[in-house]
């Protein structure tokens, strides 16, 4: 047999040269702390995080724990700390660093707090519309019920606001079903307020921002009577703040700055492309607003004049209601603080890197800020630089305090506990996030760049959650990790106390999986001639793929080489013109030496199904016996499928194999010709077809 090899090169789709190849698996990657965006994905417990120098170990945190769910509203006064927390209304006075329960309140949540100046607190509650006073004893009197107070004193009030069933944003996010749904019996007002969010004494009257309604009432401290002093324009009062014989209220939907001179003497004097204004603190003649919710991150250039009326202000966009889905979700999830300065002009400050802020206060010429979600509190200042200065294991900081030199206590909630600021640590770790590869990776060298003493572990497993299951800590060795392979990694630096993080690099590479062929097929073109032969590859690592395809004629051992060089096609076209017939089947071998070299490089092969190549015409052979035509039918290769006959150019009939079927190469048929072929003179065509395709004819004439 001649070398098929060189007459198919001739007319193969032969790929004699690759293209110029992309590396993959062979390069390792790297994962790469270069700034605070980075470090803000790892674990920072213990540490601060500057923008430009990086990390370094944070003041040391003293942790007291307070039994309730989350804290919400505090109160300094003297030596005690008053708290007011939630899922259950609760009171705390936390002295000498333990906290003690003063009052269980008939609310889901203490949303309010302001101080009786002897001793004991006015406290607001959710759902109810009600004002407390709790005694230094602890004693609980009711002060005022706004509901149902509101329902009788305001009956000509009917300006149509909204009762929004999601309007309450602080509950919604505090999971405070009950508040939303709780009214008081004989509440004939749809705008009278269920919620106390603020409570500001003045002499000797309270004033409480309310909501849904956005009122803020004066309450009577020895009558106990209250009014309706302003009206907001807003849904909700969130926040209070006096401000030398006026008050400034922040709002919910919209986020504005409204400031009340006195009774029913209010006007707007900024507002916020947000949902609500969580937060107010004033420097000088400076004033700050923590501005959640909406699109918090867009300056207000952003927004453009109206339409029909040139030079006049566009509408502030208002929050989104009742959309818990999609982009309007995630647009509540931000958070900005703002500044308004004494000619009016509003500016924002910085976008907070944690989301969502519960309170701010002012350091200097930078201000602080308690994250809702992350579990962090930041310091931003004028040109958006964002230093994060502590970041504690629960998952919401919901409050700050904060003294002459900085922040003195912590407050948070999931679950509720109070920090206190004091001294310094001598240490502290930096933790990645869980990082990820794609498969089965190599650890290589972990580099930690920045001042003092630096000390560096990592650990690996499978499982997305570091566990049991991972293995232990170990540290460096040559500078390169020790860890096994695996997907998942974790790195740890220890920092000291004069120590600082600048840049972290992770080497890594992954593994080298094997190529897979998952398909082979063969088909007969029969209007050429020609066999096409075509497979299909995968390569997790997305390497270049080489392919070496042979075949042999099947029983035989020796496989024939279809090409000289890798080839990079899927598919080829056979012409078999110097292929004997006979059975034969192909080998084909993926390879991703292109990209990894010999070295690392792995290949697997296949071997196709078998194909025919059969061009010879089968044989046939027959005569007439009586009143039936018997036959052989016999072909090298392939099997017979078919003998059909026909009589003086009728529609051929199909034969019947004499053993009842077609299936070998070698057949026996018969056929009963019918009685008008009997007599007389007639040709009688015999047709044999095998599994090639080729057929054969034999014509027999009758006597």
């Amino acid at each position: 047999m001649r070398p098929v090899f060189l007459r198919l090169r001739a007319i193969l789709i032969v790929a004699l040269a690759l293209p110029p190849l992309t590396a993959q698996a062979s390069q390792p990657g790297q994962w790469l702390y270069a700034d605070d965006t980075d470090f803000r994905r790892g674990n920072l417990e213990g540490l601060t995080l500057h923008p430009t120098l990086g990390l370094g170990v944070a003041p040391k945190l003293s942790r007291s724990e307070v039994d309730a769910e989350f804290i919400h509203c505090w109160l300094r006064d003297g030596q005690k700390l008053w708290l007011g927390t939630g899922l259950q209304g609760k009171l705390f006075v936390v002295e000498a660093g333990k906290s003690r329960l003063v009052a269980k309140l008939d609310a889901p949540l203490v949303s309010a707090l302001a101080s009786d100046g002897e001793g004991g607190v006015y406290a607001g509650l959710i759902g109810k519309g009600e004002v407390v006073h709790v005694g230094a004893d602890g004693k609980v009197t009711s002060l005022v019920k706004l509901v149902r107070e509101a329902a009788a004193g305001d009956a000509s009030d009917k300006d149509g606001r909204k009762d929004e069933a999601t309007a309450d944003k602080k509950a919604a996010d505090k999971g405070l079903e009950k508040a939303e749904a709780d009214r008081a019996p004989g509440n004939d007002d749809p705008n009278a307020p269920r919620h106390i969010w603020a409570l500001v004494k003045a002499g000797s009257t309270l004033y409480a921002g309310t909501g849904p309604g956005g009122r803020v009432f004066a309450i009577d401290l020895g009558t106990g009577k209250s009014r309706i002093y302003a009206e907001s324009g807003a849904d909700h009062v969130i926040t209070l703040l006096q401000d030398g014989e006026a008050l400034l209220a922040g709002t919910s939907d919209p986020a504005t700055i409204v400031r009340i001179d006195g009774e029913k003497q209010v006007r707007t004097i900024a507002a916020f492309p947000g949902v609500e204004v969580r937060s107010l603190a004033r420097a000088g003649k400076t004033l700050y607003a923590a501005v959640n919710g909406g699109q918090t991150a867009a300056a207000l250039a952003s927004m453009k004049p109206t339409s029909d009326r040139p030079g006049q202000h566009g509408s502030m966009p208002k929050g989104p209601t009742g959309n818990k889905s999609g982009k309007d979700a995630q647009a509540k999830g931000k958070g900005a603080v703002w500044k308004r300065t004494e000619d009016g002009v509003v500016q924002r400050m910085f976008v907070s890197p944690e989301g969502m802020i519960s309170e701010i206060a002012v350091l200097g010429n930078s201000v602080l800020a308690s994250a809702a979600r992350g579990g962090r509190v930041v310091v931003g200042d004028d040109f958006g630089d964002i230093q994060t200065l502590f970041d504690v294991k629960e998952e919401e900081v919901l409050g700050v305090e904060v003294g002459a030199k900085g922040p003195v206590t912590l407050l948070t909630g999931k679950s509720a506990a109070v920090y206190t600021v004091a001294g310094a640590e001598s240490s502290a770790y930096f933790t990645t996030e869980t990082l990820m590869e794609t498969g089965t990776a190599v650890w290589g060298r972990v580099e930690a760049i920045g001042e003092g003493t630096l000390e560096v572990e990592t650990r690996s497993g499978f499982s997305e959650v570091a566990g049991d299951t991972w293995s232990p800590w170990q540290t460096l060795k040559n500078g390169a990790s020790q860890s096994p392979p695996a997907t998942f990694l974790q790195a740890r630096v220890k920092l000291s106390s004069n120590s600082r993080l600048t840049e972290l690099r992770i080497y890594r590479q992954v593994a080298n999986r094997t190529p897979i062929l998952t398909k082979i097929d063969s088909s007969l073109n029969k209007a050429k001639g020609t066999i096409n032969l075509s497979w299909q590859a995968e390569d997790a690592d997305g390497d270049v793929l080489g392919f070496v395809v042979k075949y042999r004629m099947r029983g035989t051992k020796q496989w024939i080489s279809l090409h000289d060089r890798f080839y990079d096609k899927k598919s080829m076209e056979l012409v078999p013109t110097d292929m004997p017939d006979g059975w034969y089947e192909a080998h084909i071998e993926v390879t991703d030496l292109p990209t990894n070299g010999p070295r690392t490089a792995r290949a697997t092969a296949r071997i196709s199904k078998p194909f025919l190549v059969d061009r010879g015409r089968p044989e046939i052979t027959a005569e007439l016996k009586g009143h039936f035509v018997l036959g052989l039918a016999h072909d090298a290769v392939s099997r017979i499928v078919k003998v059909e006959v026909g009589i003086d150019g009728d529609p051929m009939l199909q034969a019947a194999a004499r053993d009842g079927i077609f299936d070998s190469n070698h057949e026996g048929f018969e056929i009963e010709l019918p009685p008008a072929a009997l007599t007389g003179a007639h040709t009688i065509l015999l047709q044999v077809t095998d599994e090639g395709g080729n057929t054969a004819a034999l014509r027999l004439l009758t006597p």
